[in-house]
């Protein structure tokens, strides 16, 4: 409700049509004064704050309990009570990446700390260690033999040594030693090159080979040699290209139900996206939930039974709005249900394997 006074004169201010009543029936202007004080564009603040509002939570709560409502709504042309699907996509999509990366993403630095305990209880250095160090502190920490030994098998007592990466017959797991097919390993871009121009045409890498060794070359360089920080930078990228993926992933779902569903042809692709939208966005909360659930809640009896809950719940959610969104009989729908969840995840596999691919190669 506005608070603005009503203007005398009838014509809009905007589009200067004929207004009949407080609003103009071609742009939807109200006809108040345009002058307006502070305290009127407070009350318009909490106005438009109110009403997104509104229309939030009764969207929310047709979209948690009442499976497929608003898609069905949405087609019948009952839209002014709801919040737009795109909207909603957007808000929620946001919302839920910002909390995964602030709160459950965890963190992908590497603070090289090494906790010890002894005699006197729980000691924690923070500047790292170099692992000769670390190998003589652990030692000191440890009460048994059988604690000596374990931390003599993980910490080698020659780790300070570098390994040269043209010595083939070196092979550390935690080194990047890669192998071309010919066998040698490359320290630079330039001696592998040198090396495929001197082997018979025959015998040279394949094109595709080529790209993968000169990127793994490429990332020996950059991490110099250390998997662990290399494998820290591929998922934290992979994890920030993930709203990219799903973003790819929602008219991919939804062209899978538009071929389900051929047959009715009273429902275009829009309305399949619509639908698939107002999944994604119920799978959205339904991921904080158990992210939360696990943060929280993980190392009791009633965390776990909450997660797996929460987990049968987003199934049985996708076969009742299956349901009532194409009013299907249940035979069909279970069919239709079964079929979409294999396309589905083969889609998403191939997709999760491109994300990776596209992370291994920009990092």
């Amino acid at each position: 409700m506005s608070h603005g006074k009503a203007r005398k004169e009838k014509n809009c201010l905007n589009c200067n049509a004929r207004v009949f009543g407080r609003y103009c029936h071609v742009c939807g202007q109200e006809n108040v004064e345009p002058k307006e004080t502070a305290i009127g564009l407070v009350v318009h603040f909490f106005n438009d704050i109110t009403h997104f509002e509104g229309k939030f939570i009764t969207s929310l709560r047709y979209l948690l309990f009442k499976p497929g409502f608003l898609s069905a709504e949405y087609l019948r042309g009952r839209r002014a009570s709801y919040m737009n699907p795109v909207r909603m996509y957007i808000f929620s999509s946001a919302f839920f990446f910002i909390l995964f990366f602030s709160f459950f993403s965890g963190d992908t630095k590497d603070t090289g700390t090494i906790t010890v305990k002894d005699s006197s209880g729980l000691l924690k250095r923070k500047t790292p260690f170099l692992p000769k160090e670390a190998r003589e502190q652990a030692l000191k920490g440890a009460k048994t033999k059988e604690d000596s030994a374990i931390i003599k098998k993980i910490l080698p007592a020659d780790t300070s040594k570098k390994k040269d990466l043209n010595d083939s017959s070196t092979n550390d797991d935690n080194d990047f030693n890669f192998l071309t097919s010919d066998g040698p390993k490359y320290k630079s871009m330039a001696a592998y090159d040198s090396a495929q121009q001197l082997l018979p045409q025959e015998k040279r890498d394949h094109w595709l080979q080529r790209i993968f060794v000169r990127r793994l070359i490429i990332i020996e360089e950059k991490y110099g040699g250390d998997n662990s920080k290399f494998n820290r930078a591929l998922l934290d990228h992979a994890l920030h290209s993930l709203p990219k993926m799903l973003f790819i992933s929602l008219p991919l779902f939804a062209l899978i139900l538009s071929l389900l569903y051929i047959r009715r042809k009273q429902f275009y692709y829009v309305s399949h996206l619509v639908f698939t939208i107002h999944l994604f966005v119920f799978v959205f909360l339904m991921l904080l939930l158990i992210f939360t659930n696990n943060k929280f809640l993980a190392s009791s009896g009633w965390g776990t039974f909450f997660s797996i809950v929460l987990w049968a719940y987003m199934f049985i959610y996708l076969y009742k709005a299956m349901r009532r969104m194409y009013a299907q009989r249940r035979f069909k729908t279970i069919v239709k249900y079964l079929l979409l969840l294999y396309i589905a995840l083969i889609i998403n596999s191939f997709l999760f394997v491109a994300l990776f691919s596209y992370s291994f190669f920009n990092i």
